[in-house]
């Protein structure tokens, strides 16, 4: 007895069958995906017109659709099922939820409600900003003029490719001026034992890169000019969300960075916050309302955290002689120079905010003060008076997750500076719609190394921006540029611009004359 196998039909182009099926031949097909609902042969238990738009091919034709026919109209199913008792009083409970959160300054939008009532936060069942998915167009810092012309792109999602191959080691060229000594009794305050936040009526010194006179006297030391606040700006362009603008100024071999003349620099609110930013129709939480509270709130915080009545620690030079300086807070500048390599040698002057103590038998260290504010904690981080003495970790990764961009800035300013801690205050508002008045609620010291790795910061990376930055200017003709970081898109455009952009339209005949004797350095330079 022999045993007889069927033909095997091999398929060398595939790994379906070969030819046709003669038994599945009048079959209609409809195609389907893993992902479709194929639904039930019969399900009794659903309602039979939903049940028809949820499944496959309900809305599509071919012959596996069911049609209900019109004569099926009139035929329902009887619900035997008892109502419950509690949505009787389903009313009542939204109406006592509602008022328990008035009464506490919340709201239905964003309460956070009883241990039964509705979620609120963020994603609060009636919170109107939890799907908020428009696409904002943001405000550019200035009005791109129609003459100017684009130099160069440069793509912000490629700033992570440069590097340098070591650190630079800063030289300091000179420091200038008198720091004071932090005041430790800020370091007993807390939620429970807040402090009034004081108001101070100076200002800081608002000094052009060009105008420095420290570095006219110093420019042979570099060849590209900036100070600490715009070199923290250019290194942590990848991070910014908000537009910026640099001016810079192409003379000869050499480049300076500085900002357009009538500005300064402002601190950001937010800036990094994915979900729903400030409420442009609340006047006292817009974008730029929110910007000047806090710069205004770290600096009262920095003077109001020093000593008085010590005498301040002064450095090897005083500052030059100026009206830049009148009414000012005292401060400290190291000017230092790093070399990059290529040809690209960097001057800039770098801020000291405060000093403190240091162990019996060593020298005073230097540190950077710095204070952040909360405004709204329901929908943009943690309640500080609840949370800061129990989870201070958590609210400080809350807020550099949502001002990732600010941090950067501080703890790369403090980094060029030498400043190895950083003073950091929670600041509060004394009524939550009241943005003139505020306490403090705790102080920390952190390690500005810390602070850089939590934020993801790399001074390789930063330096080698800078210097794919710089060697890009470099190659432009002599002129006035600008860096503009564009608003909408994640680049930053190079434009060229008139000579005779951003002056200032009344300028007094003396000021002209002391500007024109005092470029004998640029012409030197220009050789």
């Amino acid at each position: 007895m022999s045993l007889e196998l069927n033909t095997i039909k091999v398929n060398p182009t595939g790994w379906g069958p070969v030819g046709k099926l003669e038994k599945f031949t009048d079959i209609p097909y409809a195609p389907f995906s893993k992902g479709d609902k194929i639904g039930k042969c019969s399900d009794w238990n659903s309602n039979v017109r939903n049940y028809q738009r949820q499944n496959y091919g309900s809305n599509a034709f071919n012959p596996f659709t069911f049609k209900l026919e019109d004569d099926e109209d009139s035929f329902t199913l009887v619900d035997y099922t008892r109502a419950q008792n509690k949505l009787k009083n389903k009313g009542k409970t939204y109406q006592k939820q509602f008022y328990q959160q008035n009464k506490r300054g919340g709201s239905t939008a964003g309460g956070r409600g009883g241990r039964g009532g509705m979620r609120g936060g963020r994603f609060g069942a009636n919170n109107k900003y939890w799907n908020d998915r428009r696409q904002r167009n943001r405000e550019s810092s200035i009005e791109i003029g129609s003459s100017w012309e684009s130099k160069e792109e440069f793509d912000l999602s490629t700033f992570k490719q440069y590097t340098v191959e070591q650190l630079p080691e800063p030289e300091t060229i000179g420091t200038y001026g008198q720091v004071k000594f932090y005041n430790k009794v800020y370091d007993r305050i807390n939620a429970k034992n807040e402090k009034k936040l004081q108001k101070t009526e100076n200002s800081v010194p608002l000094i052009p890169t060009s105008d420095d006179k420290v570095i006219r006297s110093e420019y042979m030391n570099g060849n590209v000019y900036a100070t600490d606040s715009i070199l923290a700006v250019l290194m942590s362009a990848q991070k910014s969300v908000y537009s910026w603008d640099i001016v810079v100024q192409k003379v000869g071999a050499r480049l300076f960075f500085e900002l357009r003349p009538g500005t300064s620099e402002q601190l950001t609110v937010n800036e990094n916050v994915t979900a729903h930013h400030q409420d442009d129709k609340d006047p006292i939480n817009t974008t730029s309302s929110l910007s000047q509270e806090a710069t205004q709130v770290n600096l009262n915080y920095w003077q109001q955290v020093l000593q008085e009545n010590v005498e301040p620690f002064k450095f090897d030079n005083e500052l030059p002689e100026g009206e830049e300086f009148e009414n000012c807070v005292d401060v400290g500048y190291a000017y230092k120079k790093w070399d990059l390599g290529d040809d690209i040698v960097v001057l800039a002057r770098t801020e000291i905010d405060g000093v403190v103590e240091g162990l019996p038998g060593q020298p005073p260290k230097f540190i950077s003060i710095k204070a952040i504010n909360e405004h709204d904690s329901n929908r943009f981080g943690i309640e500080f008076r609840k949370k800061l003495d129990s989870q201070r970790a958590a609210i400080l990764a809350t807020e550099i997750k949502n001002n990732s961009t600010k941090f950067a800035k501080w703890s790369i300013q403090s980094t060029l500076a030498g400043c190895e801690m950083l003073n950091l205050g929670f600041v509060s508002r004394d009524s939550i719609r009241d943005n003139n008045n505020h306490v403090i609620l705790g102080t920390q010291f952190y390690p500005v190394a810390d602070l850089n790795k939590q934020n993801g910061i790399d001074m390789k990376n930063c330096w080698g921006i800078l210097k794919h930055i710089a060697q890009t200017c470099m190659k432009l003709a002599n002129g006035k540029y600008l860096l503009h970081r564009d608003p909408n898109r994640n680049v930053i455009n190079l434009y060229s611009v008139p000579e005779n952009a951003f002056d200032q339209i009344e300028e007094e005949t003396q000021e002209e004359e002391e500007e024109e004797q005092s470029k004998g350095w640029v012409e030197e330079s220009r050789e």
